[in-house]
């Protein structure tokens, strides 16, 4: 059991097994101490990436077990980069000072989207009654000019309906007369024949067809009657479906701007974040701190000494 530890440590720091077996119990402390350090990182990371992609990705039990999995990986490399690292960390331990403070801002930024959930939902039904003030009257102003363009339109026609009542009622018949030419075949004296086109002229009455072009303004105006009909319920329900629309695209930066404003107004908000904060700032530093400050074990002893005994052993080849 013991041995399988030891293996599972050095599988996940990247340390030589075969190194650690010639070196004594203060190495295998240290791989225990650099294994403990990881595995919190890990199930930590694990989990932010779980719920990361459950609630903002909105991807399956599977997905959000893949993006668990990739975080977790990301988690190992970065550390391993610094647990691997022969001699001094330089400018490295300050690139994963850098990285530790991202990781700690970006980790604790969706930590606290969970963690108030409830007060996020309550934020958001405040941001969104100020965002539907603010929206509003661009629907209502586009709604109202599609009013006033239908009614100028069925003004337009109700005018026009008018006159043609007013000329209907004046003259609801109209005089045709129709010209048909019929040819006909006479008879000349000489015995011939030749054709003679005899023309014949009717006169009737007929409807005025100007009433057919009452009927056509009657279906328009119909037509702009439902219209007119359609937007006015539009109005009416403008501010339900403009909130509606809003309360259905919640996305992660609308929740971090609901999580800053409730740290900006409540103070107790602002000392929880700050203690998560730096808490996930400490365990993202936990593996550096623990490389700089402690004495080297002889396992990095071992990897150094193997170095300088191959640079000595390649100068000597160049010469």
């Amino acid at each position: 059991m013991k041995k399988l530890g030891i293996r599972f440590g050095c599988l996940l720091t990247g340390w030589n097994p075969e190194i650690l077996t010639t070196c004594t119990e203060a190495s295998r402390k240290q791989l225990k101490k650099y294994t403990a350090a990881m595995l919190i990182l890990i199930i930590l990371w694990g989990f932010i990436g779980y719920l990361f992609a459950e609630r903002y990705i909105g991807t399956s039990l599977r997905g959000s077990l893949i993006a668990a999995g990739v975080m977790i990986f990301v988690v190992i490399q970065i550390e391993r980069q610094i647990i691997l690292t022969v001699g001094k960390l330089g400018a490295l331990g300050v690139f994963r000072f850098i990285i530790a403070l991202i990781m700690a801002i970006i980790g604790s930024a969706i930590l606290d989207q969970i963690i108030f959930k409830d007060d996020i939902e309550k934020k958001m039904i405040e941001i969104v009654d100020r965002q539907v003030n603010e929206q509003l009257p661009n629907r209502l102003i586009i709604i109202e000019d599609e009013l006033q363009k239908l009614q100028t339109e069925k003004d337009s026609l109700d005018k026009r309906n008018l006159q043609l009542h007013a000329e209907l009622t004046q003259q609801p018949m109209i005089n045709t007369i129709t010209i048909v030419t019929i040819p006909i075949v006479v008879k000349n004296p000489d015995g011939s024949e030749s054709i003679v086109n005899k023309t014949s002229t009717t006169k009737a009455q007929i409807p005025n067809p100007k009433e057919e072009d009452v009927k056509t303004n009657n279906k328009n105006l119909e037509s702009l009657r439902e219209k007119q009909t359609n937007l006015m319920q539009q109005k009416k329900d403008a501010r339900e479906r403009l909130y509606e629309d809003l309360n259905s695209k919640k996305g992660f930066l609308e929740e971090l701007g609901a999580v800053i404003e409730i740290l900006r107004e409540r103070t107790i908000a602002l000392i929880f974040y700050g203690i998560l904060f730096f808490f996930l700032m400490s365990l993202e530093l936990f593996v550096v701190l623990s490389k700089q400050k402690d004495t080297k074990s002889d396992y990095d002893l071992i990897v150094e000494h193997q170095l300088e005994q191959k640079i000595r052993t390649l100068n000597k080849l160049k010469k």
